[in-house]
């Protein structure tokens, strides 16, 4: 069986590789193949060469099996072949999973994995290796998104639902790390779209739209009236939780209800606006919009509005009237009346309002709808009139006599009419009417008078009820109802007093009222009245006499000093006092006195002034109360009957001094403390201040001397009630460790109590304190002990390897040693597995001594370092740590116990022995050695060669025709290469098989062995090029001819030698002569080569890369003459040379007929010509008469060939295009050609076909003129747009004359 690498992208046609059988017998094989996956491949039967049938795809089967079989007369042999197909970058990345969409809360962290982007390339190595970009977001966003190498999607911001966007749109391209595909270095990729939908999270309050809401209502609106609708929606527009509506205050309260889950306000309960007005008829409401369920801070999200709601008016209401003055009316509706009666005397005065009626008239309607007129009408309207004729909602109504000489007691004693109010906007309730009715009464012409102007009366101000205060009288000369007094008390206002209406006796009629202190005189007026209304009047004096009523009123509701102690006299306060009563009476009289709080009669009070004073020091700490407040009662007092008094207090504060010092509770204290206690409690320490106040009493404790920063003391409060007590808090310093047998062993502690007053006063006291010894100390691993170990590997070494030794300071120890852990290294990477080889290999024993394991065998190449955790304890320690641990490295040490290792490489070469030179390279090896140091250092060396012929024998040749380079060490691989050591035999054909055996530096050295094949390609594979250009110009063009060579046979080319060809031997007739020959061979990667007869057939198949190497020069391809192998052959050429001259004779026969009729037509042609040429004019002539059809001129001796570019300002327009091609661009018959020796001479060269014209072709330089009059025809069809005829290459035989 045998492996052959084929890439997935060579496409269909293309050569795959050449299988090769030999025939001692030479006799011819036929090849064939079959198998499932032969259908794939194209086998020519007679050539060997496999092609491509079908499209390859490594990736849908990547390794294919066919059966190849060669067959001659004698048998057949077959073969299995093995197929690689090698990768190619031919597949993109595809994503998987999509689509891709994904929802997101709005409050997702920063950094957090969005999703994940999974894709699959089916390429492999680097082209398949996948990496990612984010190509655009929408909405723009760029720095919002990231994408990691392994597909994470991450948030690199932060989202938000209502202030950025509820979505994006993510475009990710996936591209492959690129890779060969179809000979090019491409980079595959793909895109896809993400969605990425935000959700919204409930973190916002509802939100009211269509703001503000102002509404209007007309007051008769029915119950259940929608008057608006309140409209809120969710502040998060992605939760859109369901709102509820309510009503929070509502002034006036009761009008309006709201729908809660609507948000309709309805009319709740009738109104009116008219009842409305002390709130403008608007009624204001604030309405709560509430969400249903809780936000993310687990609250009820809502929001407050304010509705504004007005009451229009509707023309509702009548005009009605009402009895009273404009200030005082009551508006009810059972103060409206409809009739009004009063009396005038006769012959009233015109035009004067008659003051006794006080009508007002008013619609409580709004605007126009509460304007109305007055009228009057009835048979005695036409004797008065009314003012004013129209009222906007409410006004006065006056009614005056129009005519005085109309009212006249003796011709009518009563005047009837109504006053019409008329609301013409109300059609249907538009009037209202109240009947007026007026007395006329006759007229007194005397008058009451009184006999005194002005009578004074005096009463006491606690006078009862009905006291007879005096009596005034008046006399009137009238008779009869005119001449009977009525007494009355003017003004009306004084309701203290009355008068009897008949007899003019004056009593208090309300004593309440009586006060001297706010009124002391009362003026009034006595009016006495005829039966007629005549009114006399004089004037009344009523003096109150004071009584004592009034008690002192202090001049401040308290009293507040401040005093400190053991200060006396310092204290001046005066109390204040006054009494309403009158003034310089007893019943004003004040007098003061302490009549409380003064237990230890420290104050004093002046009786009359009121100064309050102390009598001496008062010492702040013998007071009862423990906040120094003395709270003393003063009363003031009259001297009225009774006697009149009132309290105040008086409140004095003795601020405490600082006059105690601090008493600690003994002057000596002892205690003990257990050493490296950090922050230990010592001992605690008490003092006492006598003082009041906190500020005096509190103490703060101090170590003065002796603790060298050792011990902290801070104040604590150990009693809270008053007086508050504290005491020192002793401990040793939390940063500070006593060491016993460091020392000292006692300290003696200068402690300080300092009160906080002004001066501070401090006392002192003695603090003995004692170390107690504890064993505390941590043992210390011996470094010594503890260095790196080197233990030789497949346990060299038995027993105790190391003794681990440990130091404790304290006197009294125990120590014993444990084996922690242990951790397994090989090439510094760690061995992670609970079983890991290493675990077994050492042992620890209580004594510290350190063993290797017999039950187990160390192994360098699997661990070469170990690390052992060892501890120490010890069993005595009573504090602190009673073990310390410590690392112990142990190196394994190598010993030669591998082999080298030959690395997977190319087996099989190509060597091409003509081209190959000493010392070139012609193969690599590869090897490694788990081993480590020299043991791993690895030469190579050919210890053998063998040559194996095409015929399967073989012979042992000497190792020296190779060579191994020395090695290079690269990541831990061993490589050289083998070379040529001396020159190699062109004529072999077959292989060699080279030996290299790889050895490493060991002791001893360990050695392994690996076979190369090198597969020789003969010169029976060199083919020639024949090039029109030099050698010179052939170089400069070699790379690009090599790649057209190269791309046309996918094949190596190996280019053996370029030389000049020798001219002379090339007949004078040739129309191009071959400059230079190129050597080369054409070999596959697999180890074969293409044969020298199959090159022109190939490049056939690759038009385009033949058209460029002609244009390069290229004029043939020939075989490599070789002389036969055997007698056979030389037997076969002699009879085939026969045959070939006895064609050559009869050919050269025929084509000498041929020439003369040939010869006989040109003539004919020229001939013609000539008469044509005399016709045109001298003009046109150049250098002498122009034939058409020929070349050029007319000249003796014209070559019929062109060999120069058609030169376009000798074109004779001769061409057209009905004429015939063929006779107006040669003479002859356009079979010329080049020819060497003879003109039937059997030949295989490349030749270039015109496939318009004939089956021949030339270079630019070298056409036939039919060829190229033809180019010049193509030109110009380019230049119109026309393309010209195509070219390609066939093998032909020729005959030229």
């Amino acid at each position: 069986m045998s492996v052959i690498y084929i890439p997935e992208d060579t496409p269909i046609g293309a050569v795959a590789y050449k299988i090769i059988a030999s025939d001692t017998s030479n006799n011819p094989i036929t090849y064939s193949m079959s198998g499932k996956d032969s259908a794939f491949f194209k086998l020519d039967e007679n050539t060997g060469i496999v092609t491509i049938a079908r499209d390859l795809d490594r990736e849908v089967t990547a390794t294919l099996r066919v059966t190849v079989s060669a067959r001659n007369k004698d048998g057949e042999k077959t073969l299995t072949q093995t197929i690689v197909l090698e990768d190619a970058n031919d597949n993109a990345p595809i994503f998987l999973n999509v689509p891709y969409q994904v929802s997101v809360y709005e409050n997702e962290t920063e950094g957090s994995v969005l999703f994940t982007v999974v894709t699959e390339d089916k390429d492999q190595g680097a082209a398949a290796t996948v990496r990612y970009q984010i190509m655009e977001v929408l909405p723009d966003a760029p720095y919002l998104f990231e994408i990691q190498q392994n597909g994470d999607v991450i948030l690199n911001g932060t989202l938000n639902y209502t202030g950025k966007s509820t979505f994006y749109q993510l475009q990710i391209k996936a591209s492959d790390r690129g890779g060969l595909y179809n000979g090019a270095f491409v980079i595959q990729n793909a895109s896809t779209f993400a969605i990425i939908n935000v959700k919204d999270v409930p973190d916002l309050d509802p939100i009211f739209l269509n703001m503000p809401y102002q509404t209007t209502v007309p007051e008769n609106s029915k119950v259940g009236t929608t008057v608006l609708t309140i409209t809120a929606v969710d502040g998060d527009r992605g939760i859109n939780d369901e709102i509820t509506y309510s009503i929070l205050n509502s002034e006036p309260p009761g009008l309006f209800n709201i729908i809660a889950q609507s948000g309709e306000i309805v009319v709740s309960h009738s109104f009116d606006r008219e009842e409305l007005l002390d709130f403008n008829a608007i009624v204001e409401l604030q309405v709560m919009a509430k969400e249903m369920h809780h936000d993310v801070n687990g609250t009820i999200a809502s929001a407050i509005t304010s509705v504004s709601i007005t009451v229009t008016d509707i023309n509702d209401n009548t005009p009605a009237f009402y009895n009273c003055t404009l200030g005082t009316c009551n508006f009810a509706a059972s103060s409206k009346v409809n009739s009004f009666h009063t009396s005038i005397p006769e012959h009233f005065s015109s035009g004067v309002p008659i003051e006794k009626l006080t009508i007002v008239a008013r619609d409580p309607d709004q605007g126009m709808n509460g304007s109305f007129t007055l009228s009057l009408q009835g048979a005695n309207a036409s004797a008065f009139t009314v003012s004013p004729t129209e009222i906007k909602t409410v006004g006065v109504v006056q009614i005056a006599v129009k005519d005085s000489d109309v009212i006249d007691y003796e011709q009518r004693k009563v005047s009837i009419f109504e006053i019409v109010a008329n609301d013409t906007t109300n059609p249907t309730k538009c009037c209202s009417t109240a009947t007026v009715t007026i007395d006329i009464v006759d007229i007194n012409d005397h008058s009451p008078e009184f006999p005194d102007q002005t009578y004074i009366l005096t009463v006491k101000e606690n006078a009862d009820i009905g006291t007879v205060i005096g009596t005034v009288a008046a006399t009137d000369l009238d008779s009869g109802t005119f001449g009977k007094i009525a007494y009355s008390l003017l003004p009306k206002s004084i309701q203290e007093f009355k008068i009897d209406n008949e007899t003019g006796k004056i009593t208090v009629a309300n004593n309440t009222l009586l006060d001297r202190e706010k009124r002391s005189i009362y003026y009034a007026t006595v009016q006495a009245t005829d039966g007629d209304g005549r009114k006399g009047t004089t004037s009344l004096e009523i003096v109150l006499e004071d009584v004592n009523d009034n008690r002192p009123v202090m001049s401040r509701e308290s009293y507040t000093a401040f005093i400190t102690e053991n200060q006396g006299n310092k204290l001046n306060i005066k109390i204040e006092a006054f009494d309403n009563d009158e003034v310089n009476t007893n019943n004003s009289e004040i007098r003061y006195a302490i009549i409380a709080g003064d237990d230890q009669q420290n104050f004093t009070i002046d009786p009359i002034s009121g100064d309050l004073h102390s009598i001496g020091p008062i010492d702040r700490e013998a007071m009862k109360s423990s906040d120094g407040k003395i709270n003393l009662i003063v009363k003031a007092y009259d001297l009225g009957v009774p006697s009149l008094s009132t309290t105040v207090n008086v409140t004095i504060h003795v601020e405490d001094v600082n006059d105690n010092s601090p008493i600690f509770s003994q002057p000596v204290y002892n205690a003990s403390v257990m050493e490296h206690t950090l922050g230990a409690f010592v001992t605690l320490v008490k003092a006492s201040d006598n003082d009041a106040t906190e500020i005096n009493n509190r103490i703060i404790y101090r170590i003065e001397n002796g603790g060298s920063g050792t011990f902290l003391i801070r104040s604590v409060l150990t009693n809270d009630t008053i007086p508050k007590q504290y005491e020192g808090n002793l401990t040793v310093d939390p940063t500070i460790a006593l060491d016993y047998d460091k020392g000292p062993k006692c300290y003696n502690l200068n402690v300080s109590a300092s009160d906080l007053g002004t001066p501070s006063n401090t006392a002192y006291a003695t603090v003995r304190v004692t170390v107690i010894d504890v064993n505390d100390e941590t043992p210390v691993l011996d470094p010594d002990s503890m260095r790196d170990l080197d233990v030789m590997e497949n346990n060299a070494e038995f027993g105790i390897v190391r003794n681990i030794t440990a130091t404790d300071i304290d006197t009294n120890h125990s120590l014993i040693y444990q084996l922690v852990s242990t951790v397994c290294y090989k090439s510094k990477i760690i061995d992670a597995q609970p079983d890991a080889p290493c675990h077994y290999w050492f042992g620890l024993y209580d004594n510290g001594s350190l063993y290797v394991n017999e039950s187990s065998v160390i192994d360098y190449e699997k661990v070469d370092q170990v690390d052992m955790t060892i501890r120490v304890t010890d069993l005595y320690t009573e504090k602190n740590n009673a073990s310390r641990t410590g690392k112990l490295t142990i190196h394994i040490v190598d010993a030669n116990d591998n082999r080298p290792m030959f690395l997977a490489l190319k087996r099989v070469s190509v060597i091409v022995p003509e081209l190959a030179p000493i010392s070139a390279e012609v193969a690599t090896v590869k090897a490694s050695d788990n081993d480590t140091g020299k043991n791993a250092a690895i030469e190579f060396f050919v210890v053998k060669v063998l040559f194996i012929f095409l015929d399967g024998q073989s012979n042992n040749l000497s190792p020296d025709i190779f060579e191994a380079s020395r090695s290079i060490l690269i990541d831990g691989e061993y490589t050289a290469t083998i070379k040529i050591k001396s020159s190699l035999d062109k004529t072999l054909r077959g292989q060699y098989k080279v030996t290299v055996e790889a050895r490493d530096g060991g002791n001893p050295t360990l050695y392994a062995s690996s076979d190369l094949d090198l597969i020789t390609v003969d010169e029976s594979y060199k083919t020639q090029l024949e090039f029109s250009s030099t050698p010179e110009t052939l170089q400069n063009n070699m790379n690009e001819i090599i790649a057209l060579l190269r791309d046309a046979t996918n094949s190596n080319p190996y280019v053996a030698s370029v030389t000049a060809v020798n001219n002379n031997k090339i007949q004078p007739l040739a129309r191009q002569v071959a400059k230079s020959v190129m050597e080369l061979y054409f070999v596959y990667n697999n180890g074969t080569a293409i044969p020298p007869e199959d090159i022109n057939s190939i490049i056939q198949f690759d038009p385009e890369a033949a058209n460029k190497l002609i244009d390069l020069g290229l004029l043939n391809i020939k075989e490599k003459n070789t002389e036969s192998s055997n007698n056979e052959s030389l037997s076969m050429a002699i009879i085939g040379g026969l045959v070939a001259g006895f064609i050559i004779l009869l050919a050269i026969m025929i084509t000498a007929l041929v020439c003369s009729r040939a010869s006989y037509k040109r003539k004919i042609k020229s001939i013609t010509a000539m008469n044509t040429a005399k016709t045109i004019t001298s003009d046109i002539l150049q250098s002498g008469a122009v034939v058409p059809g020929t070349n050029k001129y007319t000249l003796e001796g014209a070559n019929p060939v062109w060999n120069t570019a058609i030169d376009t300002s000798t074109d004779l327009g001769f061409e057209d295009t009905n004429s015939d091609r063929a006779s107006v661009n040669s003479l002859d018959e356009n079979m010329v050609n080049a020819v060497e020796e003879t003109c039937a001479k059997k030949s295989n060269t490349l030749e270039m076909t015109e496939k318009t014209i004939d089956n021949y072709s030339t270079d630019d330089k070298a056409k036939p003129l039919s060829a190229a009059l033809v180019d010049h025809d193509n030109n110009k069809e380019k230049e119109s747009g026309t393309s010209g005829a195509g070219l390609h290459i066939s093998h032909i035989k020729s005959i030229d004359i």
